[in-house]
């Protein structure tokens, strides 16, 4: 957040500047850098998580093809 705010104070101060440093347009131009660092932000879209039911995962955890062990590849090699 502080980011965000740190952004737009700098773009509501080079906006400031722009318009010749007039007094009294402060929420104006808060307004408008905010509006501008929002738009220039990209957005964050997140995708739901959707939990898979354990006894699903379990299952497919065994379908494979069993797998030798280390030491019955071992003993096949010597």
């Amino acid at each position: 957040m502080a980011d965000f705010e740190e952004l737009v104070r700098s773009e509501a101060y080079r906006i400031w500047e722009r318009e010749g440093c007039p007094d009294g347009q402060h929420d104006r131009h808060w307004q408008m850098a905010a509006e501008r660092v929002k738009a220039a932000t990209p957005q964050r879209v997140e995708a739901p998580v959707v939990p898979l039911p354990l006894k699903r995962v379990a299952l497919s955890a065994r379908r494979g093809k069993p797998r030798p062990s280390v030491a019955a590849e071992l003993r096949a090699s010597a």
